[in-house]
């Protein structure tokens, strides 16, 4: 029973934390509008422009994969060459490494202002950037809510019989935690989400860390999947 209440309260939360992330990139995206293809195609030839540039999308996207289909599209279209998407590509990763840093610091305290501000200016703003500053904050705190979720359900598991012999299983099996977090970054299509769930557990003390680094390098290959 332990663990079937375990599983909904981390489908609820993987849920909720898939949708934080999704509010956020919405808000960037109706927010800056044009501006993201002036962002990619602005570096020309300068393979070091093209990573910043990639670095930046991925920050304000919140998605290396997402970074790669639009720089795959704008290739495809004649407007960058492969080696600026390869760039592009590429600092994608940093963009998603540095955001995926700054979240896992989960500062709990800012949820409440975060809420209070973001659906104010949601809510009863009428310029189109307040609001979507208003969706950003808001999705902000539903990610860092959904963290907490995760933490809260999980702690009753840390002393069940079953988790030291999923752990342990992985901990020999690295190819079958790779292949895990590939499949998990795959289905939740967000490669910045399934990493801070992973992140998450390795803090909590779920799963060791070389698990972990396994199933965060596999969450790079579901997120070229996706893409």
């Amino acid at each position: 029973m332990a663990i079937l209440i375990f599983l909904l309260q981390l489908a609820a939360a993987t849920m909720l934390l898939l949708f934080g992330v999704r509010m956020v990139r919405t808000g960037i995206e109706r927010a800056m509008g044009p501006s993201f293809k002036r962002l990619v195609t602005s570096a020309k030839g300068n393979v070091i422009q093209g990573a910043f540039a990639g670095t930046i999308l991925a920050i304000i996207l919140q998605s290396s994969a997402a970074t790669a289909i639009l720089a795959t599209g704008f290739a495809a279209s004649g407007l960058i060459t492969i080696t600026m998407g390869l760039a592009i590509v590429l600092g994608a990763d940093l963009g998603s490494a540095l955001v995926i840093q700054v979240l896992s610091f989960r500062p709990d305290w800012l949820i409440p202002i975060l809420l209070a501000v973001g659906g104010w200016l949601f809510l009863n703003t009428q310029s189109l950037t307040s609001k979507q500053v208003g969706r950003i904050f808001l999705g902000i705190a539903f990610i860092l809510l959904a963290l907490g979720m995760i933490s809260a359900a999980s702690t009753p598991i840390k002393e069940s019989e079953f988790l030291p012999v999923i752990s342990s299983y992985l901990e020999s099996e690295y190819v079958t935690a790779f292949l895990l977090g590939a499949l998990l970054t795959f289905i939740m299509h967000s490669s910045v989400a399934a990493i801070l769930m992973f992140v998450t557990f390795i803090q909590l003390g779920l799963l060791p860390l070389s698990v972990g680094i396994s199933m965060v390098l596999g969450a790079n290959l579901g997120s070229a999947l996706v893409s």
